[in-house]
């Protein structure tokens, strides 16, 4: 579950207050006691608020599309050996090492996570009691390694994949417990500013705007774009990073689309980084209830170093 509507308009209310504070002259925070502590542990909370709100929405995707793969891998390797053992058990009318061997593709694919991997394992073992009379049919030493790898790979990352869901669960509350704090952070603040409601009463003015949470309700897209390499295939697993006050990143999807929804007016750098690309950095100007439209091509960094 990502930060909620609600949550990023306080967000960004908390952010607007530590700004003010940060640029109120010594002599205005010097009237009110304990206000440095209160601002340096209320500030520290919103920038790990922000690193949440980061962390919470790019969590585990690439595992994700890690264990997909793998699991694609090695269903098909698995599939193809059962396959060769079952055409040399028909051959050698073999008909319960036939039976150990059928399957059906589609069917090993609608299977749990846990239990293809213990089917694929299975069919490997029976592949090497056999793999003497296998070789004919192409199964070797070299193809059962590479089932076996492939399994392996597979269920090492199956624990990163459930870390994944426990480490965003982990965000999620991480972010409540932050805003709890920083509610009553903020409730001993408005004392102490309330306290100068007419010896600083610009200062006192603009602290409580500051603390006014403006509600965003539905947030239009204001970024949406295409990642290709130089061949026109799409690049997917970028991290962009629009450099705004709340720095908000994604990463583009399979196809190499992304998008942002709510980012501010202003000309912030948007950075394109993923490994074995050169890192693109572009500036863009936002405008609010406005889309731009922005397609970029990554370079791979092995070619620049051969054309340097």
């Amino acid at each position: 579950m990502l930060m909620k509507a609600n949550q990023e308009d306080k967000l960004s209310m908390e952010i607007v207050v530590v700004d003010l504070l940060n640029n109120t002259t010594p002599t205005i925070l010097a009237q009110m006691p304990q206000i440095e502590s209160l601002k340096d542990e209320f500030s520290k909370n919103v920038d790990k608020l922000r690193e949440f709100k980061n962390g919470q929405t790019l969590n585990r995707t690439g595992n994700r599309m890690s264990k997909e793969q793998l699991r694609e891998q090695m269903t098909q390797l698995g599939f193809v050996t059962a396959a060769q053992v079952c055409a040399f058990a028909i051959e050698t009318d073999n008909e319960v090492l036939e039976m150990e061997v059928t399957y059906v593709y589609s069917d090993l694919v609608r299977l749990r996570d846990t239990d293809i991997a213990d089917t694929c394992q299975s069919i490997h073992d029976i592949a090497l009691a056999n793999l003497a009379t296998l070789a004919d049919y192409g199964v070797t030493t070299a193809s059962l390694e590479a089932l076996k790898d492939s399994i392996e790979n597979y269920n090492a990352v199956l624990p990163k994949t459930r870390a994944g869901i426990v480490t965003r669960t982990l965000f999620t509350d991480g972010i409540a417990e932050l805003f709890a704090e920083n509610d009553k952070l903020l409730f001993r603040m408005d004392k102490l500013v309330t306290m100068l409601m007419f010896a600083e009463a610009t200062f006192h003015e603009e602290y409580f705007k500051s603390r006014k949470i403006v509600n965003t309700g539905h947030r239009s897209l204001s970024l949406k774009g295409n990642i290709t390499n130089e061949l026109g295939q799409p690049i997917d697993k970028v991290t962009i990073t629009i450099e705004s006050p709340l720095m908000e990143t994604t990463k583009s999807t399979e196809l190499g689309n992304f998008q942002f929804k709510g980012i501010e007016s202003g000309v912030f750098p948007v950075t394109f980084k993923r490994d074995g690309y050169i890192t693109e950095r572009v500036f863009l100007v936002f405008t609010k209830n406005t889309r731009i439209d922005f397609n970029i091509v990554l370079k791979q960094a092995e070619q620049q170093q051969r054309s340097a």
